[in-house]
């Protein structure tokens, strides 16, 4: 990696980077400590970030997250993305038609992001937030990201970083999360069963760019009670009717 030269700049870039994987806030303390910083040096960094906007400071609890325009420029970004108001339509056309939380997501690292949603307007939903993380290993929109991947490129990308564990019944050994994706791969969808989240079944397909592997991925979420089988089949269905339309004229790689 090139060398940074301007060392402020990439501290303040690293700040923002945390206060995003902490949407609860952190105290002046912990950014410190997390960033190995001195407090003063922290203290600095994060009163600019919030005279610029970039981030907030809750009074009562101490803690600082990040500001509105983090939020406007990440939508900002989202709306240039190529074809994305076409993915929105389709993740619309789903949502209307069964009431269910509708996720977009991405790889970043072993994390799945989640970089849009709609959320179902039943009383008993999915709680989730864009901007927000999870291993891809214990969901269903990671397990369709990762099944593009050939199995050498996953266990590479797993070498020096175990499997996460959410849940008891999260995949945590890398056979079973390969042999998971070969049923991936063949069914052409991914099903996550309380894997991340206790009581949530998830159903997700990837949007595959012109090398075959996955630019994002789209889910449906719901309470697993209301999840049987024929409802997982339908949702793939309905996932998948999306995916044929998309790839062909808004996935590039």
């Amino acid at each position: 990696m090139a060398e940074i030269p301007n060392r402020t700049l990439q501290r303040g870039f690293q700040m923002l980077e945390l206060l995003g994987a902490h949407p609860d806030g952190l105290a002046l303390c912990e950014l410190g400590d997390r960033l190995a910083l001195a407090r003063s040096t922290a203290f600095n960094l994060a009163h600019s970030l919030i005279e610029l906007g970039y981030a907030s400071l809750d009074e009562e609890t101490g803690k600082y997250r990040l500001g509105l325009k983090m939020y406007e420029i990440g939508a900002q970004a989202v709306n240039r993305v190529d074809g994305m108001s076409l993915v929105r339509g389709c993740m619309a056309e789903i949502h209307r038609t069964i009431n269910e939380t509708v996720h977009l997501g991405v790889r970043s690292g072993t994390d799945t992001l989640y970089i849009d949603k709609l959320d179902s307007t039943q009383s008993i939903r999915m709680t989730s937030y864009i901007g927000s993380r999870a291993p891809l290993n214990c969901t269903a929109l990671g397990k369709a990201l990762l099944a593009t991947l050939p199995d050498a490129e996953i266990r590479a990308l797993y070498a020096h970083t175990p499997l996460a564990r959410v849940t008891p019944r999260s995949i945590g050994d890398m056979d079973t999360l390969l042999a998971q994706m070969a049923v991936v791969r063949s069914n052409g969808y991914a099903v996550e069963r309380e894997e991340n989240n206790e009581n949530v079944c998830c159903v997700a397909v990837a949007l595959r760019g012109t090398d075959g592997r996955a630019l994002y991925a789209m889910s449906v979420s719901a309470p697993i009670f209301r999840m049987g089988e024929a409802e997982i089949d339908r949702c793939a269905q309905l996932l998948s009717a999306a995916q044929r339309r998309l790839e062909p004229f808004v996935i590039r790689g």
